[in-house]
C-alpha cells in the first residue's frame, strides 16, 4: 500500500493496488450490516482483470485481495470472464470462467461455493425474483443466423441445466416479473418457429407459449412498454404495446415516412419515448429523432439529422437526469449533407441542446473566456460543441442537480483535435473551459468535489476540484494511463483504475475524507450570507423561469463553499403555476421544427417524397367538420393553463379539403416563435375563427371547391401510380445486415469519463 500526500495542503489518502494486467470497470455487492450500527449496508468491491483474475475489496478500495488465490486453494482453476450480482438479492454473487467453472457467493465474497456449467453456455442473464433462476444461451448448430442461439435455464443456481429453445435470436427474463401481475418464470423470446420468425411470451419454460406478435425480428421491453420489430416483405415496422395490457394488441407506431431502416430507443423513463431511425439505406450513421405522445403510439420529429455509430449503434444524444426535458445532440450540418460526401460528414459536427423535451433544439452557447481569462471570439455561427456517445461521453449524475462536464471545442464545428474539457452548473445554458486538453473525471459528494485526469496518455498526477473547476489542485501518482475514475454519488472516496507502462494494472483509491473536516450548513436559511447553499432557479435558453408550465427552484451546495454536503438530494421547491406560451408546444404529428427556430411546418416541405403522410386532409367519410391540427401539441408532461392555445382546431370537411390540396405545394405561413406577441394574436384570431366556423359559408366558393375536388383525386390517383413504380424497383438492403443495425438498446454506464 502506497500512501501519497499533497504538499502545503491536509492529507489526501491514496492507496495503490497492481493487478496482473489491465482491469474492467469495478462491480458493486452490497451486504446487511449485521452489527445494525452506522451504514444499514457494507460493501464489497470486485474487480475483473484481462488475464481473468479476480480482486476484491471490503473497505472501499482502500486495500485489495486476489480471490483467484483463495479459489486455487479450493482446488480451481479457470480463466474467469464476467461477475454478476443478483437482481434478486444484493448479497449474491455469481462469477462465471471459460472453462465451465462458475462461484457462487451468498455473502459478498466472505464465502465461496462452486459449480460446473457446459463451456458451450454463455451470456448469462439473472432472474430479479429468484438468486437461483438464471438463462444462459449455446450456438445452434443447425441453425442459421441471426436464429442460432439454443436457450437453457437453470433453477438451481447454474447446477443443472436444461433446454428450453432452440432457433432462437435473443431471450430474456420478463423485465415485470416484480409485480404480481406477472409469473416469476415468465420469459419473453424471438424466435423461428415453422420458418417464420416471432416474438413470443412463456410462463412454463417453453413448454407452450402465446405469440406477441408473428414476423417478429427483434423486441425490447421497458417499465411502461413493449416494442417488436417486425418485417414485411422488404419493409421493416416497429410496433409498440402498454405494459401490463394484451400483448396481442400491439400497435404500429405512427411515423410520417414509411421507409425505416434502424431503430434506437433512446429515452423510455420520461413521459414520452425518444426513438432514433434511420430513414436513409445507405448512411445509417444518419438518423432523425422522434418523440412520442403520452401513449407512446404517435411519434413526431424532434431532431434531424443525429449522429450515430455505425461501430456500436450509439447516438450522440444525452439525458441530463438531474433536470427535467434536458438534453443534449449531435447533428450533421444539414446544409453540409447536400454538397460533401458521407466520408467527410465527421467534419460537420454540431451540437445542439433542449430544454423543452425536444420541442425546439438550440445551439450551446460558448463560454465568454476560456480557462485563463482570454476572450474566446465566437460569435455568428460559432458556438461550443461536445464529444457524444459515438466517441465519449457526456458526463453527468442524478443527484448532481444542474452539473455536468463534458470534452469538446469552441467553433463552427466538432473539432476531434482541439478538444478542452467544459463545465456547466445551469443544465447546459452557461458552459465554463475548466482545463485545456482532453481529460477523465467524476463528481463525488454530489459534485462538491470532481476528481479528473489526463484522458488517453500516461499522467503522473491526478486533479481534484471543490469549487466545481475554479481552482484545481493535483495529486503525484505513479505513472499510468487511466481508464476509469468512479464514485459512488455521496462518497468523497474514488476509485481510480488504469494501467502502466507494462500493461500492469493499477487501482488507486484517493480518499478525501482527511481534507476538510467542515460539513456544510445553513441549509434551513439559504438567504443567509454564512450559508453553505444558495436557492437556484433553473431556467430555459431564454432565460424564461416557466419550465412546463412550472416555476420551482432548487437548494444546492454553493460552487465555493469547500464543505461535505451531507444532503442525499438537493431540495426541490414548488413556486407558481404559469400560463401556455409558444415555448409550452411542441411540433405535431407531421410537422418539424427547424434548428434556428420558425414554426411547426408541415414535413413534406422538407423531403422530397411522394409517399408522405398529408396531415392535413380531412378523416376519410369526413362528414360536417373535424379537429385540424395547428401544426402543434402541448408537450406531454407540460402542466401550464390557460394562454397560447394551440390545440386543433374545429373545421368543416369541405375547407379543410381544399386547404389540403394547397398546403401540398405551399408551407404554412412563416411565423417566428421569437415574434411571441404577434404569434399571441394570430392565435386569438385563429380562436374566434374556430367559434365562428360554419356560420360563414361563402356560396361563390361551390365552384372552386369542385374544381379542387377533381385535382385532389387527380393528383392522389398520380401520386398511387407513382408510389407503385417505386416499389417495384425496391430492393432488399436487410438480408445482410446484424440485428444490431436495425435496434440497438441503450446501457447507461456510470463510471467517469
Amino acid at each position: 500500500m502506497l500512501i501519497l500526500l499533497i504538499i502545503g495542503v491536509s492529507a489526501v489518502n491514496v492507496t495503490l493496488f497492481s493487478a496482473d494486467s489491465a482491469l474492467y470497470s469495478p462491480q458493486f455487492c452490497q451486504m446487511r450490516n449485521s452489527n445494525r450500527e452506522g451504514k444499514d449496508w457494507l460493501e464489497t468491491i470486485f474487480a475483473l482483470s484481462e488475464k481473468g483474475r479476480i480482486y476484491k475489496s471490503v473497505d472501499n478500495g482502500y486495500k485489495w485481495s486476489d480471490e483467484t488465490l483463495v479459489l486455487e486453494k479450493m482446488g480451481i482453476n479457470d480463466w474467469f470472464y464476467e461477475i454478476q450480482t443478483s437482481p434478486a438479492n444484493k448479497e449474491v454473487v455469481y462469477i462465471f470462467g471459460k472453462n465451465g467453472t462458475g462461484i457462487k457467493s451468498e455473502d459478498c465474497g466472505s464465502h465461496y461455493t462452486w459449480f460446473t456449467f457446459p463451456s458451450s453456455l454463455s451470456d448469462f442473464k439473472l432472474n430479479s425474483m429468484d438468486d437461483e433462476w438464471m438463462l444462459a444461451f449455446s450456438n445452434c448448430e443447425r441453425c442459421h443466423p441471426p436464429f442460432n442461439k439454443e436457450v437453457h435455464k437453470s433453477n438451481d443456481g447454474g447446477k443443472t441445466w436444461q433446454w428450453i429453445l432452440s432457433a432462437a435470436m435473443m431471450a430474456s427474463w420478463d423485465k415485470l416479473i416484480d409485480s404480481e401481475l406477472i409469473p416469476d418464470e415468465r420469459i419473453v423470446a424471438c424466435h423461428l418457429e415453422y420458418n417464420q420468425s416471432r416474438v413470443t411470451y412463456s410462463d412454463d419454460y417453453y413448454n407452450s407459449y402465446k405469440i406477441i406478435h408473428n414476423n417478429g425480428t427483434g423486441f425490447f421491453q421497458t417499465q411502461f412498454h413493449m416494442f417488436v420489430i417486425s418485417k414485411f416483405q422488404s419493409a421493416y415496422r416497429l410496433h409498440v404495446a402498454p405494459a401490463f395490457y394484451d400483448y396481442a394488441q400491439m400497435i404500429n407506431i405512427s411515423i410520417p415516412f414509411d421507409q425505416q431502416y434502424s431503430y434506437t430507443l433512446l429515452d423510455t423513463e420520461s413521459e414520452s419515448i425518444f426513438l432514433s431511425i434511420s430513414h436513409n439505406q445507405t448512411n445509417k450513421k444518419l438518423t432523425n429523432i422522434y418523440t412520442s405522445d403520452f401513449q407512446g403510439f404517435k411519434f413526431t420529429i424532434s431532431l434531424l439529422n443525429n449522429v450515430r455509430s455505425l461501430n456500436t449503434g450509439q447516438c450522440d444524444f444525452e439525458k441530463i437526469e438531474s433536470l427535467r426535458g434536458v438534453y443534449i445532440a449531435n447533428i450533421y450540418d444539414h446544409e453540409k449533407l447536400k454538397v460533401v460526401k458521407e466520408a467527410d460528414l465527421e467534419k460537420y459536427k454540431k451540437t445542439v441542446i433542449t430544454f423543452d423535451k425536444g420541442a425546439i433544439w438550440h445551439p450551446l452557447k460558448a463560454p465568454a473566456t476560456d480557462v485563463n481569462g482570454q476572450q474566446t471570439h465566437c460569435s455568428g455561427d460559432c458556438s461550443l460543441h461536445l464529444q457524444g456517445r459515438s466517441v465519449s461521453k457526456i458526463y453527468r449524475e442524478s443527484k448532481a442537480v444542474g452539473l455536468i462536464m463534458a470534452s469538446g471545442n469552441i467553433g463552427l464545428y466538432l473539432d476531434e483535435k482541439s478538444i478542452n474539457t467544459y463545465f456547466s452548473r445551469d443544465g447546459g445554458l452557461t458552459w465554463y473551459e475548466i482545463r485545456k486538453g482532453h481529460h477523465i473525471y467524476s463528481f463525488g459528494d454530489r459534485g462538491g468535489i470532481i476528481v479528473m485526469a489526463k484522458a488517453k496518455s500516461l499522467t503522473e498526477e491526478l486533479l481534484y476540484s471543490w469549487d466545481e473547476g475554479q481552482t484545481w489542485d493535483s495529486i503525484k501518482i505513479p505513472k499510468m494511463i487511466v481508464t476509469s475514475i468512479t464514485s459512488r454519488s455521496l462518497y468523497i472516496n474514488f476509485i481510480v483504475t488504469g494501467i502502466d507502462e507494462k500493461r500492469k494494472g493499477i487501482i488507486l483509491n484517493v480518499d478525501f475524507t482527511a481534507l476538510h473536516q467542515r460539513t456544510c450548513s445553513g441549509i434551513w436559511d439559504p438567504l443567509d450570507p454564512d450559508s453553505d447553499y444558495e436557492f437556484w432557479i433553473p431556467t430555459n435558453y431564454e432565460n424564461g423561469k416557466c419550465l412546463f408550465g412550472q416555476k420551482y427552484r432548487y437548494t444546492r451546495r454553493k460552487r465555493d463553499a469547500k464543505c461535505f454536503n451531507q444532503q442525499q438530494h438537493d431540495k426541490l421547491h414548488f413556486i407558481d403555476s404559469c400560463e401556455c406560451t409558444i415555448e409550452d408546444w411542441e411540433c405535431d404529428y407531421g410537422f418539424y421544427h427547424k434548428i434556428d427556430g420558425g414554426p411547426c411546418v408541415p414535413i413534406a416541405s422538407l423531403f422530397e417524397e411522394d409517399e408522405y403522410i398529408d396531415i392535413l386532409k380531412p378523416p376519410e367519410n369526413c362528414t360536417g367538420t373535424y379537429m385540424k391540427s395547428q401544426g402543434y401539441r402541448k408537450i406531454v408532461g407540460d402542466f401550464c393553463t390557460g394562454g397560447v392555445d394551440l390545440d386543433p382546431i374545429e373545421t368543416p370537411c369541405q375547407e379543410g379539403l381544399q386547404q389540403s390540396l394547397s398546403n401540398q405545394t405551399q408551407m404554412l405561413p412563416q411565423i417566428s416563435i421569437k415574434q411571441e406577441q404577434k404569434f399571441n394574436e394570430s392565435v386569438k384570431v385563429t380562436v374566434n375563427t374556430k367559434e365562428n366556423a360554419g356560420t360563414q359559408q361563402n356560396n361563390s366558393l361551390f365552384i372552386g371547391i369542385l374544381i379542387a375536388l377533381i385535382a385532389f383525386f387527380g393528383f392522389m390517383l398520380w401520386k398511387k401510380m407513382k408510389a407503385k413504380e417505386m416499389l417495384e424497383v425496391k430492393k432488399d438492403y436487410y438480408s445482410n445486415f446484424e440485428r444490431g443495425e436495425r435496434i440497438s438498446l441503450r446501457e447507461d454506464d456510470d463510471d467517469g469519463i
